[in-house]
């Protein structure tokens, strides 16, 4: 008897527990007036220049009174971004902290697709395109270069060739626009430092053929329709082929 009496009373001694516990956890939010939103924090220090990874990111509940208003609340817009300074662990992200991979604010890194490398090349009116060429325009590269071709004779024959570098290149920047303005920002040209550029977005294999086009050679930017994706296959070309020869005439 007395056994049934001890399980009646830890059992209701449990039920009471629980009805206190709710009571006061009801009581405590009707009299807590606070809005809470839940926010991404790090869970570890972030270096800067860091793609964010999704373990490094957590999400915590905080009063949405001292919530900066360009935290983050969504884990999945956090991750694969990238930091621009160093972020310290328990630390909300701020969207100001981050980059995208389109985002120009940031500076001319953050547009540079991960496979590929930024290359600057000089250009004037004519290699620009009269300076119509834009950020976001694709374009194929050509280069004229005077070469000399030593002959069985001994002798050597100088000729001038002009070469397809690289076709499709997306262009990154002209001069210091990375697409704030459509137009392109030409420099002064009374100041002999400051040169008209391009900057364009290739593969690494590719940035080597184009410096040397650019150092040794006059290379042209040829404008491509944004809706034209295909590649042309154009042999080298002599200046001496402008010249008919008598079996063609």
């Amino acid at each position: 008897m007395n056994r049934k009496i001890i399980v009646w009373t830890v059992i209701l001694t449990l039920v009471t527990s629980a009805a206190i516990i709710y009571y006061l956890e009801s009581y405590k939010k009707s009299i807590d007036s606070r809005e809470y939103i839940q926010v991404v924090v790090t869970k570890q220090t972030i270096p800067n220049r860091t793609k964010i990874t999704h373990d490094m990111v957590e999400l915590a509940t905080k009063d949405k009174e001292y919530v900066h208003p360009n935290t983050f609340t969504d884990i999945k817009s956090v991750v694969g971004t990238i930091s621009t300074i160093t972020i310290a662990k328990g630390d909300e992200v701020l969207k100001d902290y981050t980059a995208g991979p389109k985002d120009i604010t940031k500076g001319l890194a953050f547009i540079v697709p991960e496979d590929m490398r930024a290359i600057t090349v000089p250009v004037n009116e004519v290699s620009g395109l009269n300076y119509l060429v834009q950020p976001g325009d694709m374009v194929d590269v050509i280069v004229t270069l005077n070469l000399d071709e030593k002959l069985r004779d001994g002798t050597t024959r100088s000729f001038l060739q002009s070469n397809y570098v690289l076709q499709k290149v997306f262009v990154l920047a002209t001069n210091d626009n990375l697409g704030y303005d459509n137009g392109f920002k030409i420099q002064d040209s009374g100041s002999s430092s400051k040169k008209n550029t391009v900057t364009l977005a290739v593969y690494p294999e590719h940035a080597l053929p184009l410096a040397l086009a650019s150092d040794y050679g006059t290379i042209r930017l040829l404008l491509r329709n944004p809706a034209d994706n295909d590649l042309t296959s154009i042999k080298p070309f002599l200046l001496e082929n402008f010249i008919r020869k008598d079996e063609d005439r």
